[in-house]
């Protein structure tokens, strides 16, 4: 991966600082010297015959394993189930910071806390921080007026109960004959699916939402900020597909959801465009199956959950036409 080495340098001039300040008492960051001290601190722990307390403290917080020929501090694991978390050298925390940043499409602080600390144990929020900082297409995110209120998620009892169909308008940008983005959201897990439409047509969107049904099963309810009258229709046109489909138009439970709505397409649009200028095209069609990815695969703090990980138990369910 590239990384901008004026950031970089930036970044660790600021993290220097933050260091320095603390006057060492921080032993979550490991410079290369006392990385290679633990460990032989570690080898010498293990090879002991009469163990000291501070062979113990060694043991119980690291181990090594050698990667192509290359040892890595490790946290002891309990169990082969248990995932790998390594311990990171102060002098690589920016490339794994900016290359789970970049992962997950830009997503913000929380986001880049779990995607991290599944695999790596020393990397905390403050270094985080200040890379957000230096991330121009953040800053500029962040600079745009948000509107509407923060409202608490719909709450259902399961996957599928209520989900959405929105359309993002993006006749400005037509790119083979493309000029809108079909959103299908999940209430309850925020899961999303993205695809391209040519037409702003009940039958399209229906056509598209057919694919989906028959592959995550038919939702009970089905709402969308377009209207009652777009949402029949497609209905309609979906009954005319599949004919013992049974679903229901519903409305969102909040009446700020016009506003949460604009600002989730507001974020997918967003990534749209940093994914575009990260690959250096204006075909946002080839984007979408991209950023549907980066949207589920992130953590979300609503949920408490990663929406793919939901979609295990959902798919051992009969769908629900009959």
């Amino acid at each position: 991966m590239i990384f901008n080495m004026s950031l970089k340098i930036r970044f660790y001039e600021l993290l220097n600082g933050v260091v320095e300040a603390k006057n060492n008492k921080n032993t979550l960051y490991i410079t290369n010297e006392k990385y290679n001290v633990l460990l032989n601190e570690v080898k010498e722990s293990k090879l002991v015959k009469v163990k000291k307390s501070i062979h113990y403290r060694r043991l119980k917080r690291f181990d090594i394993v050698n990667i192509g020929g290359e040892e890595k501090l490790i946290v002891p694991m309990n169990g082969a189930s248990e995932e790998m978390r390594y311990y990171v050298r102060y002098d690589d925390l920016y490339e794994i910071i900016h290359e789970a940043h970049i992962a997950i499409g830009h997503g913000g602080r929380n986001r880049i806390v779990y995607a991290v600390n599944s695999k790596y144990k020393n990397v905390n929020i403050e270094a985080i921080n200040i890379y957000l900082k230096l991330c121009e297409p953040c800053q500029k995110k962040h600079s745009m007026p948000k509107k509407g209120l923060t409202v608490k998620p719909i709450i259902h009892t399961e996957m599928n109960s209520h989900c959405q169909v929105d359309l993002i308008d993006m006749q400005a940008n037509p790119d083979n004959n493309y000029k809108f983005i079909m959103v299908y959201q999940d209430h309850l897990t925020k899961f999303v699916i993205l695809r391209p439409l040519k037409f702003k047509w009940a039958e399209e969107v229906a056509y598209n939402l057919l694919d989906i049904f028959t592959l995550f099963g038919v939702p009970n309810i089905l709402h969308s900020d377009n209207g009652r009258e777009f949402v029949n229709s497609v209905i309609t046109n979906l009954c005319s597909l599949w004919s013992e489909l049974k679903i229901v138009h519903g409305k969102a439970r909040h009446s700020q959801s016009q506003g949460s709505v604009e600002r989730a397409n507001q974020d997918i649009e967003s990534m749209i465009a940093t994914w575009m200028k990260t690959n250096k095209t204006t075909k946002w069609p080839e984007s979408l199956r991209f950023v549907q990815a980066m949207k589920n695969g992130a953590f979300h703090s609503g949920t408490y959950c990663i929406k793919i990980g939901i979609l295990q138990d959902k798919t051992n369910k009969f769908f629900n036409v009959f």
